[in-house]
């Protein structure tokens, strides 16, 4: 790697960090606490997230304070039980953006350390050298076992991201500013101008048809994404879509086997990332369509791949 691009990349770790511990900010012991975590551990090839999105059982989420997902440890300062109970109520009202969704993790998929900030300054302290020492320990477990993946931080550029790679991907982290960005690195086009939100584009049709379409929706998790009528909303798993015209209910039409089997979406949600504020489209996954609710009122979509081969020329 040259030095120009390793500057690239250092500028880009160090723009990511500034943006995830400001998160904390407004939170004073659980920003003295991930911060302490992450400047102890010392160790800038272990990537760490604040406000991690967990799914619980229920389809309900909680937040934790700092994760690092190389190793599968969670963090959590317990502040005074009244501020846990306020905070633990914001989380459940809290609208979880299309973003956070792609980025989540199960709960049980991680080992979770707790950090009493009501003990003692002595023990305060302990404890949170015992969890660094616990992240280290892991790290380097994996590092003498040949496992550990580096964290190394991509610019936020998609051509860059997608130059060399076979697919897209739910996992990708990663946006496009405009539809037309979206379907000419899906299509390896270079269409010059491209606002149709739902269609087949004429590159994707020599490969399959008419079999699927681009979409890019409204969409929401909680709460209302309307355009024109429609209401969008993502299941919080990231598994399902349901549309419903919010004026007019009998705007949905039956769906017959033929008609689901032929109506599959690779779909992209616009999304707000909720570290940069920045809005982008990003890939959620290939929708097909299936039966509709037991009201008739609604399309429910199921997802039905996790990632789509992206076309070479």
């Amino acid at each position: 790697m040259s030095g120009e691009d390793s500057k690239t990349d250092d500028d880009a770790k160090r723009d990511y960090l500034i943006r995830t511990f400001s998160r904390t900010k407004r939170k004073d012991y659980e920003n003295y606490v991930v911060n302490a975590v992450w400047n102890r551990l010392g160790m800038r090839d272990v990537k760490p997230v604040t406000q991690q999105p967990v799914l619980c059982p229920g389809k309900a989420y909680k937040f934790i304070d700092l994760y690092f997902p190389q190793v599968g440890i969670g963090v959590e300062c317990d502040e005074a039980y009244h501020q846990n109970e306020e905070q633990h109520s914001r989380d459940i009202h809290r609208e979880i953006t299309i973003i956070e969704v792609l980025r989540q993790i199960h709960e049980g998929d991680y080992e979770l350390k707790r950090i009493d900030a009501t003990k003692p300054f002595a023990e305060f302290e302990q404890s949170i050298d015992d969890v660094v020492s616990c992240i280290a320990d892991k790290v380097n477990e994996q590092k003498a076992n040949g496992t550990f993946k580096p964290w190394i931080q991509a610019v936020d550029d998609w051509r860059q991201y997608y130059a060399d790679k076979d697919r897209i991907s739910v996992s990708d982290d990663i946006g496009f500013p405009r539809i037309v960005d979206a379907v000419n690195t899906l299509c390896s086009a270079d269409y010059k101008g491209y606002q149709i939100g739902w269609c087949v584009p004429s590159a994707l049709r020599p490969v399959y048809g008419d079999e699927y379409r681009t979409r890019f929706p409204k969409l929401a998790v909680n709460g209302k994404a309307i355009a024109s009528g429609w209401n969008n909303r993502l299941s919080p798993d990231g598994l399902h879509i349901e549309e419903y015209n919010e004026y007019n209910p009998d705007a949905v039409d039956p769906v017959t086997s033929g008609q689901a089997a032929h109506d599959k979406r690779i779909t992209f949600a616009k999304s707000t990332d909720p570290m940069t504020r920045q809005s982008s489209y990003r890939f959620v996954g290939v929708f097909q369509r299936i039966t509709n609710n037991d009201e008739g009122t609604r399309k429910r979509y199921e997802r039905i791949a996790d990632s789509f081969p992206i076309i070479r020329a």
